[in-house]
């Protein structure tokens, strides 16, 4: 069977019949369950057979090093983890080294970047995630050397050895700009982009006024540090609201990996639930947001007409040439906290 993948002397190829045998005793290696399952939950033969050879749509692979089997890689499409929306694309990735005698010998940091490579140039994938358990230094170590980079935590996300533990979020993303927190920016070029997105950096809406350039959110940074995109939030007691989100470029996935930051820090900090408003016209707005999993939960009749009292350059006339007087709220529930 010829390799999907291989650069130097590692390749991974699909699994094929025999290879349960591998697999069993790589998963009965209490040193190999300590990192993977957990010692107290070997595995037998049988569960081999119901957990790996699945007809189904991951990609599940022998990872061979000099063409003997040493180890196991899955990988498959995500849509979501802990409710949190992920961008277009998106893929998960598990793995390890069952040959214990193979370890720390930069195999894995090899594995886990020739398949990332694969994902993104073959698969065309725009993101890699993985949620290694945050006791998990030495997996961690090799991913960051592999490209990725925390971007959050899951608590209580794996349930390992008796307990739930805390995960981190790792992300590969294939993206050409960058996402950081605008606290990292100029205040002067934030400043500057909300003007130009919204006439000012005031933003006027039904719970408030805001000065945008002072709340937290996250930037999308191009190659020259030019700022393509934005998203601001307040917190708001047990819940968070998005005050706006921006992007210059669409069709870009900009505004899902904003969305994706905001929605972490909601797992991340056990807020129940993400409030956003949008206006009546915005249905580029209500699509996306919809998608992503928000609800429409009300609506607030001549709310832009009166927040254009305070802020005249708020436009009479939206998308479509639909007429701008009302608010629509929306919801998403990420956790039962």
């Amino acid at each position: 069977m010829h390799p999907i993948v291989k650069k130097g002397d590692v390749s991974i190829r699909y699994l094929k019949d025999g290879d349960e045998n591998y697999l069993l005793k790589w998963l009965t290696d209490p040193a190999v369950l300590t990192y993977y399952e957990g010692k107290d939950r070997p595995y037998t033969y049988e569960k081999v057979l119901e957990d790996f050879f699945l007809d189904d749509d991951e990609t599940r692979c022998l990872v061979l090093f000099k063409n003997t089997p040493i180890g196991y890689i899955q990988f498959y499409l995500m849509v979501e983890v802990e409710g949190i929306a992920l961008p277009t694309s998106t893929y998960g990735m598990d793995q390890f080294i069952g040959e214990t005698s193979y370890w720390n010998q930069g195999i894995g940091k090899n594995l886990v970047q020739s398949v990332g490579y694969y994902i993104e140039t073959t698969l065309k994938g725009s993101m890699i995630v993985m949620d290694p358990q945050k006791w998990n230094e030495r997996a961690i170590r090799c991913y960051e050397h592999a490209g990725f980079t925390k971007v959050g935590v899951l608590p209580n996300h794996e349930y390992h050895e008796g307990k739930w533990n805390d995960c981190f979020l790792m992300v590969n993303d294939f993206a050409t700009y960058r996402i950081q927190p605008l606290s990292c920016m100029y205040e002067k070029q934030v400043t500057k982009f909300f003007t130009e997105s919204w006439g000012s950096s005031v933003m006027v809406i039904s719970t408030g006024t805001y000065k945008l350039h002072e709340l937290e959110g996250f930037a999308a940074c191009s190659s020259t540090g030019k700022i393509i995109g934005a998203v601001t939030f307040k917190r708001h007691d047990r819940v968070i609201e998005i005050i706006s989100l921006d992007s210059v470029l669409e069709n870009q996935g900009i505004g899902s990996r904003l969305m994706m930051m905001v929605e972490l820090i909601a797992v991340e900090y056990q807020y129940p639930l993400i409030r956003v408003i949008t206006t009546n016209d915005n249905m580029s707005a209500l699509n996306f947001y919809q998608r992503k999993g928000y609800r429409i939960k009300e609506v607030i009749p001549g709310a832009v007409d009166q927040a254009r009292q305070a802020k005249p350059e708020i436009p009479l006339i939206g998308e479509q040439n639909i007429p701008i007087h009302d608010e629509l709220i929306l919801y998403k529930k990420l956790s039962t906290y």
